[in-house]
């Protein structure tokens, strides 16, 4: 039988907060909510992220801003630094790949690393970890959860039982000893709705979950029941795909204002549409799906996708679909809160220019490069597209 593997899930702590602290010394000890600007408490958008000093009054991510502002008045909030958080996501990548190159992305805060096999090399996987953490915060200053495990289940529960600043080691064969008195929320993928069919059977923990027939769990929760069984008995997955490349790419914008104005809406998923394909081609990206996020003023949400014939990082192609898409899907009588445009099925390949492409658009793919190192060095608003001129010059997606 193989030896058992060793998976780091690593974590790092009110990610969005230590950066803006890192910033902002001051704001260290003090309620801290990165989002929107809460304005009195009339506020629009939501939480993107909370210190523990925050959550102790309630709030969490993607709680409605006006929401977090009636719960702690005295809190600072911060808009947010998108270029900050992603230079210190980069360098902490660099951290990781120093010891292993089973590095697997889960978002811009977390990630697997798959410490197996690097005994010889740096010591024992416990040991390892915590030579991780010491390299991370020396060369970002940015506190870290960890949790060690033999499967992904395991080592991201043990890093969320380990918060903050902990780092929580579950020996291979303790596995079902460490889940069973856990409660059920904290399987990933338990949900109140699961949790509420479960209560049914009078499960309460991992444990019970655990203890339960296939059978009666596949009648209680369909084809998703093995999976959940697989999970609650220290199953869960061993395999760390490093990825390089996120899955997919978004913008979006919350009004200040419910607007009606259909005019404005096509033009912010230009600029939409702008800033993702920028964000694409730095990436060396192209994105073969297009989805449309929109949110009416009585937050209803519609979410609308398009595959295309061949993947693209073309601001045009990518506005084009997105502006399809919300023709079909705003209705006759639009009052919009919020719009949102995404790029998924990602390769690793620049896009083919099509045979009987226009001259107009070789020409503006052309400009693409050049139009995009003015951006990076200037800022967004340095160049805008016809689509764009009627926005306000800040930008409205940061």
């Amino acid at each position: 039988m193989p030896d058992p593997r060793s998976i780091l899930h690593v974590d790092l702590d009110a990610f969005y907060v230590a950066v803006e602290r890192l910033r902002d010394p001051s704001l260290v000890g003090k309620p801290v909510v990165v989002g929107a600007d809460p304005r009195g408490g009339r506020g629009r958008g939501v939480v993107a992220a909370a210190s523990y000093e925050a959550r102790a009054f309630g709030i969490h991510s993607a709680m409605p801003i006006g929401e977090a502002y009636r719960r702690c008045p005295g809190g600072v909030y911060v808009a947010g630094h998108r270029d900050l958080y992603a230079r210190a996501a980069r360098a902490v990548r660099r951290v990781f790949v120093e010891f292993t190159p089973a590095v697997e992305p889960v978002s811009i805060d977390e990630a697997y690393l798959d410490l197996t096999g690097t005994e010889r090399l740096h010591g024992p996987p416990a040991q390892t970890a915590e030579r991780i953490r010491s390299a991370i915060l020396e060369q970002t200053r940015l506190p870290v959860s960890m949790g060690l495990g033999t499967t992904k289940t395991i080592a991201k529960i043990a890093s969320d039982l380990a918060k903050p600043e902990g780092l929580l080691h579950v020996l291979p064969g303790r596995e079902a000893v460490f889940l069973a008195p856990l409660p059920l929320r904290c399987l990933p993928g338990v949900g109140p709705a699961t949790r509420e069919r479960l209560v049914k059977y009078n499960l309460k923990t991992v444990g019970d979950l655990a203890r339960l027939d296939q059978a009666v769990l596949t009648g209680a929760l369909g084809e998703h029941g093995s999976h959940f069984l697989a999970r609650a008995t220290g199953g869960g997955g061993t395999r760390v795909a490093s990825r390089e490349h996120p899955k997919s790419v978004s913008r979006e914008c919350t009004f200040d204002i419910d607007t009606t104005d259909l005019e404005f809406c096509e033009a912010m998923l230009f600029y939409l549409s702008e800033r993702v394909c920028h964000d694409l081609r730095a990436q060396r990206l192209t994105a073969r799906t297009v989805t449309l996020k929109l949110r009416h003023h009585d937050f209803t949400t519609l979410a609308r996708s398009i595959t295309l014939s061949s993947p693209t990082d073309s601001d045009r192609t990518v506005a084009k679909a997105a502006r399809e898409l919300f023709r079909v899907a705003c209705g006759p009588r639009p009052n919009i809160r919020l719009l949102g445009v995404g790029v998924s099925n990602l390769v690793m390949a620049a896009p083919q220019l099509e045979l009987f492409a226009s001259p107009r658009a070789r020409a503006w793919d052309r400009l693409m490069d050049p139009i995009d190192r003015l951006r990076k060095r200037y800022g967004t608003g340095v160049v805008r597209s016809g689509p764009t001129l009627t926005l306000r010059d800040r930008d409205p997606a940061e």
